[in-house]
């Protein structure tokens, strides 16, 4: 059994060089960690009649084959197809027969025509993606001939994969800049995404998006997209100044040193620009929009929430009570800034939810007074970090509709 040694930027060679020794079993391949301090960490590739069929860090099986197409499909992560598959598995004879699983699933239409394939090339490149050009290791081949049985397709040619991995390897080093590593984190500019024009639609899946707080990997996976169409997505972003990515280091240090945050809305420009002047010593963000409150709130959990009474669409009466409605904020101080005076007034807005209520005009020193009070009612937890407070999540909408491009579409916003 050959054993072969290769340098950084030397296995792709290798596989082109040695490729007619590789025909039906396993590549096992031990990669140097880049540090040296790591231990070695494996990648097996599985090759059907000289032809490339799958990538793992072990050899191809049932549960890591199913483990790898929910990772591209995202169908198969709902609940019903995993008991179905499940259902699948115990009436098989062979427990281990992948083809005749897949033909079976198939039939259920949990699998639809070329997905399969598509899944299994977009596997390989992302491997490729992870180890191809940059590590260093040792490689060897074990014939493996049951591999022909339970091959789930006819497997790839190595060239074409090997030309679309440099063409990937290239973008992401075009990337670099912007995505220096898919740990990062995004976080909103929302005061540039208000002032940028995009639609209702493409500020929903921006806050979908990032509300969790999670990486660009994380992200990738739970949409089931390529890792390099999610680093698109956000590059494109970054370079417009709607969202910064942070490392989790970074996000601690924000964290840490985060002023006091105020959600003010107030369809007024006027208004909203006084607010933020009134308020120096405060991360002020603001907006007209009475649609963009739920979002704003949930991104950044803020220590108060100002607002006006008369709004286009909806008063803030009704959007106090919403914002009452859901758990998270049941505890926000919320203060109503209005012209509307007199006792009916600040009756409703008292039942609609609001902790306290200023009119106008006021001056600069009134509005700080008042909201030191409401800050200081607080609890001391909350007047600390308001990214602090986890709350429940709302559900998901339907992020991407359609065709795989989608994603590149939302780059064009």
């Amino acid at each position: 059994m050959s054993r072969f040694v290769f340098g950084s930027e030397e296995l792709a060679p290798l596989l082109r060089q040695q490729g007619w020794r590789f025909t039906t079993g396993y590549l096992h391949i031990h990669l140097k960690g880049l540090d040296p301090s790591e231990g070695a960490e494996p990648w097996v590739l599985t090759y059907y009649h000289g032809r490339l069929l799958f990538s793992a860090d072990q050899p191809l099986n049932t549960q890591i084959l199913l483990k790898r197409l929910s990772r591209f499909i995202p169908r198969l992560n709902l609940e019903w197809p995993q008991r179905a598959i499940s259902v699948v598995q115990e009436r098989l004879v062979k427990d281990h027969s992948l083809p005749e699983l897949l033909e079976a699933i198939t039939q259920l239409g949990l699998l639809k025509p070329g997905e399969l394939e598509d899944a299994l090339w977009l596997n390989l490149l992302t491997d490729f993606d992870r180890y191809l050009f940059e590590r260093a290791g040792t490689c060897y081949f074990e014939v493996q001939e049951q591999v022909a049985q339970e091959a789930p397709i006819g497997g790839f040619e190595l060239e074409p994969l090997l030309q679309e991995a440099a063409r990937r390897h290239d973008r992401w080093a075009d990337l670099k800049v912007a995505i220096p590593t898919l740990l990062a984190v995004p976080v909103v500019n929302w005061e540039r995404v208000n002032r940028y024009r995009i639609t209702d639609e493409q500020r929903q899946k921006l806050h979908t998006l990032t509300k969790d707080g999670q990486s660009l990997e994380a992200i990738a996976k739970k949409l089931c997209r390529d890792r390099l169409e999610v680093a698109n997505l956000f590059a494109s972003w970054a370079k417009k100044g709607l969202v910064s990515l942070q490392t989790p280091q970074e996000l601690l240090q924000t964290k840490r040193h985060n002023p006091i945050t105020i959600l003010a809305v107030d369809d007024s420009v006027v208004m909203q620009e006084i607010l933020r002047q009134y308020l120096p010593n405060y991360q002020v963000i603001t907006t007209g929009n009475p649609a963009e409150v739920l979002p704003l709130l949930f991104q950044h959990r803020p220590h108060l929430l100002l607002m006006d009474i008369a709004m286009p669409g909806i008063d803030g009466l009704e959007l106090c009570r919403i914002v009452r409605s859901l758990e998270e904020f049941k505890s926000l101080p919320i203060l109503m800034v209005t012209a509307r005076d007199g006792l009916l007034a600040r009756i409703r807005g008292k039942w609609s939810g609001a902790t306290a209520y200023l009119t106008k005009p006021f001056n600069e020193s009134q509005l700080n007074a008042e909201v030191k009070r409401l800050l200081a009612q607080q609890p001391p937890a909350h007047r600390q970090n308001p990214l602090s407070v986890q709350g429940g999540r709302t559900g998901h909408p339907a992020l991407f509709q359609g065709s795989p491009r989608s994603l590149e579409d939302q780059a064009k916003a």
